[in-house]
């Protein structure tokens, strides 16, 4: 009886701890996320500066600090397209919020998947929000001998594999991109990666390929340049800053895509610090402002945050897998 009394007073004894401790956790949680961002808060990018992840960052962190008056500060780690950024950040980084990475859909998810040693999965992030759609956009230099996208399909028939394509990385969106149209189209192309969206454009504009797949945001300004001719936007209709670009559709290729972007935080990021961080991206999304410069460089706002955005890549991985599988295009 006496043991039964003890071990009732011990257990008792060991609730009380537990609920304690409980209690302190909440607490030290609140009061965390109270005070976030109390420093500035790091963005880690895979790519080089000047593609379509830093893109997401200079049009849209200006507008962040302000709301969460605190700075935002752009790291870049290019290599193995985005892979060593996304286990960083994904498996080796603490997660309190103050480092963040870009979640580039579908280039975050197709390179875990293609790639077997990618190290990282979107199971090891907290999805913050989506912020906009980048439309896709095939490019060459001024001086190509193509003037129009039949041009390019026709050569790329008479000489099937020599043509050369450069795109921002195997396992992204550009990547995923040209091989679609080259399978749409009958064709093949010789697919030249780089190390992010800037270099794979440099390398067209420089004629060292034949032609590049990218992202209407990061070229919008050297096609009205006169730097690179636009030959066609993956997209619905014609966009009206660069409306003498046809679309694939009017081409017969029915082919619409881009890049969506947005932010991730590590697995096991508090609630509350990821909900600070989608109040302030949700603000930014609505600012008129944030508006007008996504539309200078054709970018559309497309905000998604919480069970919204996290459906959206939960659909987007499901499609791609099946893409994945039917192309056979794991490595």
């Amino acid at each position: 009886m006496k043991n039964s009394k003890g071990l009732l007073k011990k257990a008792g004894l060991l609730m009380a701890i537990l609920f304690v401790l409980g209690v302190v956790t909440v607490l030290t949680s609140a009061i965390a996320a109270e005070k976030y961002p109390a420093r500035a808060v790091t963005v880690i990018h895979g790519f080089k500066a000047g593609g379509g992840s830093d893109q997401l960052a200079q049009v849209t962190q200006p507008f962040l600090e302000k709301v969460l008056k605190q700075r935002f500060v752009n790291v870049y780690k290019p290599g193995a397209d985005g892979a060593i950024t996304w286990k960083e950040v994904g498996k080796d980084t603490k997660p309190d919020g103050y480092t963040l990475t870009t979640c580039l859909t579908p280039k975050t998810q197709l390179n875990s998947m293609v790639n077997a040693n990618s190290g990282y999965s979107m199971a090891d992030f907290e999805p913050i929000a989506n912020m906009l759609f980048d439309p896709g956009i095939l490019v060459v230099s001024m001086d190509s001998k193509f003037k129009t996208f039949q041009e390019l399909i026709d050569a790329a028939k008479k000489a099937p594999g020599q043509i050369r394509l450069s795109h921002s990385g195997n396992g992204g969106d550009d990547w995923y991109n040209g091989l679609m149209i080259a399978k749409l189209t009958g064709t093949s192309f010789n697919m030249v990666p780089f190390d992010g969206d800037a270099p794979a454009w440099q390398a067209a504009a420089g004629g060292h390929v034949e032609v590049c797949t990218t992202n209407v945001g990061v070229v919008t300004g050297l096609v009205q340049g006169k730097k690179l001719r636009g030959l066609a936007v993956y997209t619905e209709k014609r966009l009206p800053s660069i409306s003498e670009v046809p679309t694939l559709k009017e081409m017969g290729v029915n082919l619409i895509e881009g890049s969506y972007r947005g932010y991730l935080a590590p697995k096991g990021t508090p609630k509350e610090i990821i909900d600070i961080l989608a109040d302030g991206l949700e603000k930014v999304s609505q600012d008129p402002q944030f508006k007008a410069a996504c539309a200078a460089q054709n970018m559309v706002p497309d905000f998604k945050r919480g069970d919204a955005f996290k459906t959206f890549l939960a659909q987007e991985d499901e499609m791609l897998r099946k893409i994945v599988k039917e192309m056979k295009l794991a490595q």
